[in-house]
């Protein structure tokens, strides 16, 4: 049997279930790993104290330690968003969603770092909690569910919660080579959680497989595991070549490219959309205008759900990031985004995601295929802008290009490892599926897998 840190969900329920190892054995196990591991930053509180009373807990989740992002109430353990005005907050309940793992038999490793109020892509923080990339330590984990994403793809854990508002996710999943899933916008609930978009906010899942975010779905979304049985016929998925494929890192398209020759060779049927989908313009903007629009009311209502001192204002006063502090503090003398602008947002969200769906229809596929980002994973350095290609060009926007449709549309989206570019770097292709089809899309997820042979879990760091 592999070591126990490289078992998915499902592999160490297995074996503590069968007493091939205890419950306390295999937490020593990786909490010595997170120990020898902590120069990668994933984690910001430790949850040593919280464990199970018995060797051999019940539940699908028994025993299976899970990390956790700093945005999501555990009681006992701080819930900051990694920005100092929370650095005290303890919730005493948990978030909705972590009641539910924590039914199933989970327990927490820890809360990890995260670009600070999840307003970023990077990972990048001014208080010396920037996550490391696993693959490469000199580059970043990618945001905001960075510490999460860098936890799994080290084999800290076998999985962990995240959030995700146009790509937060996704994003560092794909830059860590493991698996990031966004469900339908909905699907899980978000009670106990620092939401900066209730529109577009959702917790999302991280693991090293899909078959342990199908798990952790069916966990989540409060129902139960069920047998998928694949469709006979051969999948069928529309590449948006005009606007996800466009401007590729070469490296990037060459992973992906291989990918979709392997996926042809065993029997996908591709459908190439040459036409763009929508103005990248008008989506970006639809994908920032919302959350700007929304962020200081969902902060304030968290605080005042906990009977917090803290508002809105005192949070962002005290923030450290210079990005974030220059998209957050004009908030303070009043909306940035009229609400002319934020129906002119809503209204090309419908629009486009009308457009996505005929596109989808006119050509008989089920889903759309695309690179997950642009880019692999930027330097530790990186800030506001990124090179690319010979030029620079802005961070934020370059890397959520791909993962915000499927956030502004509200659909389910699932990113998958599928190589590595010449220096190591890992690349993840990006699955996009219509609202309330997440278990098709889990299911194409998993073929897609298993087509790829990506199944094998990535080369994580060794230790002493």
């Amino acid at each position: 049997m592999t070591s126990p840190h490289l078992w998915s969900v499902a592999q160490a329920r297995t074996a503590m279930e069968r007493g091939v190892i205890s419950t306390a054995e295999y937490l020593t196990e990786l909490t010595r790993r997170r120990e020898v591991l902590a120069h990668l930053h994933a984690f910001v509180h430790e949850a040593d104290g919280l464990r199970p009373d018995s060797s051999r807990p019940s539940g699908p989740l028994g025993g299976v330690p899970l990390a956790v992002k700093d945005n999501i109430d555990v009681a006992g353990l701080p819930t900051t968003a990694c920005t100092p005005a929370l650095r005290h907050h303890v919730p005493v309940r948990h978030a909705a969603v972590w009641r539910r793992v924590t039914a199933a038999g989970a327990v927490p490793m820890g809360k990890t770092t995260m670009h600070e109020l999840a307003y970023g892509v990077t990972g990048v923080h001014a208080d010396a909690l920037t996550a490391r990339n696993p693959a490469a330590p000199g580059r970043l984990a990618g945001g905001s569910s960075s510490g999460t994403a860098a936890a799994v793809a080290a084999g800290i854990v076998p999985a962990g919660l995240a959030t995700d508002t146009g790509g937060s996710a996704r994003i560092p999943a794909a830059l860590c080579g493991v698996v990031g899933f966004r469900p339908s916008t909905g699907r899980y609930p978000d009670q106990g959680i620092v939401r900066i978009s209730p529109s577009r906010d959702t917790v999302g899942i991280v693991a090293r497989g899909v078959d342990d975010v199908h798990l952790l779905d069916a966990v989540l979304g409060g129902g139960t595991t069920s047998s998928r049985k694949p469709p006979a016929t051969a999948p069928v998925l529309a590449l948006p070549r005009a606007t996800a494929w466009a401007d590729l890192d070469p490296e990037v398209a060459r992973v992906t490219e291989a990918a979709l020759d392997a996926l042809r060779s065993a029997g996908w049927q591709l459908r190439e959309l040459c036409e763009p989908l929508y103005d990248p313009a008008d989506l970006i903007e639809a994908a920032t205008a919302v959350p700007l629009a929304e962020t200081k009311a969902a902060v304030n209502a968290y605080l005042r759900g906990h009977g917090a001192p803290q508002t809105s204002t005192t949070v962002f006063e005290a923030l450290v990031s210079p990005d974030v502090r220059a998209l957050l503090i004009p908030l303070l003398d009043g909306p940035v985004v009229d609400p002319g602008r934020r129906l002119a947002a809503h209204l090309i969200a419908a629009r486009t995601a009308h457009a996505a769906l005929d596109a989808l229809g006119n050509c008989g596929a089920t889903a759309f295929l695309a690179p997950t980002t642009p880019l692999p994973a930027p330097p530790l350095a990186t800030g506001a802008w990124v090179s690319h290609r010979g030029r620079n060009v802005p961070t934020f926007t370059t890397y959520i290009r791909n993962t915000a449709p499927a956030a502004v549309w509200g659909w389910p989206s699932l990113t998958v490892p599928v190589g590595r570019t010449a220096a190591g770097l890992p690349v993840g292709l990006l699955l996009d599926a219509p609202r309330h089809h997440d278990e098709h899309l889990l299911e194409l997820g998993r073929r897609c897998e298993q087509t790829l042979a990506t199944t094998r879990h990535p080369p994580t760091p060794e230790i002493p």
